[in-house]
């Protein structure tokens, strides 16, 4: 059994919006969407990501996805795979087409690489559109696109892929986490220095952190919050949980209802509250249900005090908006 995608990487781009860097198999991707690459009217190529999917999912669930690729791979440019019916782990395959195979042999190489990288810009961009008209929230992981083909011009391809993100980010509120997912390491690499570089450029500004907090004006909260700041170095992972706990307190009483979902009871309030708080909670449900349900996800300080901070701002909020939410 393959191991679940490990998060690696972790960060808020926009309000309510994550990004996110992992490393394993996209097969055993949790997303709603997983997006890949392939040519137009070909077999796949086994150790592409496509290929590696294709192979597996015909092992264990009797899936052939170039059985399932039509016409509309290359009409559109994309093609999207309704799967939410076999029980997977992830609900959607959406391809992106690179155009026509590269011949095994060519004295052009370049011109190929170009009509590769063009090709995948074109219809990432269709694909964005596309996305832009989903009604509900989603998430998505995506593999390195186009790379895999003789490892051709890689920076430039992930850097394709993270403008693209950044595209995508700004054309819908709807997508809650976008992840990049490796499965080598070199992708790895490749695929953190594109994703530092966003991060560096993200136009939220950061969240700076203290220690020095008075918790007595934290009422009821105060033992949870007083437990967390004590436990940032030895227990990461608890200290978000707990952060979880608290906003999941505050939006079932903020909504009078105690059997509602958390994602739900925010959604309902989207409308009712501040812009940064709806970010806030979004982000530490996001990172609270890396932290209780994925074993691989590994929390860091640096997560914990992100996370705490948020809560505490979410707080602070509670106790000194007297308006009735529900």
């Amino acid at each position: 059994m393959l191991d679940f995608i490990k998060t690696k990487l972790l960060f808020e781009y926009k309000e309510g919006q994550l990004i996110g860097l992992g490393f394993g198999n996209i097969i055993r991707s949790d997303a709603d969407i997983i997006i890949v690459s392939a040519f137009e009217n070909v077999t796949f190529v086994q150790n592409s990501s496509i290929g590696a999917l294709n192979s597996i999912l015909l092992e264990t669930a009797d899936i052939n996805l170039q059985e399932l690729i039509t016409d509309e791979l290359i009409i559109q440019g994309f093609q999207n795979i309704d799967l939410s019916f076999k029980n997977l782990s992830f609900k959607r395959i959406l391809i992106i087409s690179m155009g026509k195979p590269i011949p095994l042999y060519n004295d052009n190489l370049e011109l190929y690489t170009d009509q590769i990288i063009n090709n995948l810009k074109k219809n990432l961009n269709k694909a964005r559109i596309y996305l832009s008209k989903e009604v509900s929230s989603f998430t998505i992981d995506i593999t390195a696109l186009g790379t895999k083909y003789g490892g051709l011009r890689r920076k430039e391809s992930f850097d394709m892929l993270i403008n693209w993100a950044t595209d995508l980010f700004n054309t819908t509120e709807k997508v809650n986490l976008l992840r990049f997912v490796a499965f080598d390491l070199d992708t790895f690499v490749d695929y953190f220095e594109s994703t530092f570089r966003l991060q560096t450029l993200k136009p939220e500004s950061n969240l700076s952190f203290t220690a020095n907090i008075d918790t007595e004006s934290f009422t009821q909260f105060k033992g949870d919050i007083n437990s967390a700041l004590r436990s940032l170095d030895d227990n990461p992972r608890g200290v978000i949980i707990t952060c979880r706990s608290i906003i999941e307190s505050i939006i079932k009483s903020r909504i009078a209802n105690t059997h509602v979902k958390l994602s739900e009871g925010i959604l309902m309030l989207k409308t009712k509250i501040p812009p940064s708080i709806y970010s806030y909670l979004t982000t530490c449900r996001l990172l609270g249900n890396f932290s209780n349900h994925d074993p691989n996800f590994i929390p860091t300080r640096r997560d914990a005090e992100g996370i705490l901070l948020l809560t505490l701002r979410i707080v602070e909020w509670h106790l000194t908006d007297q308006n009735i939410t529900h």
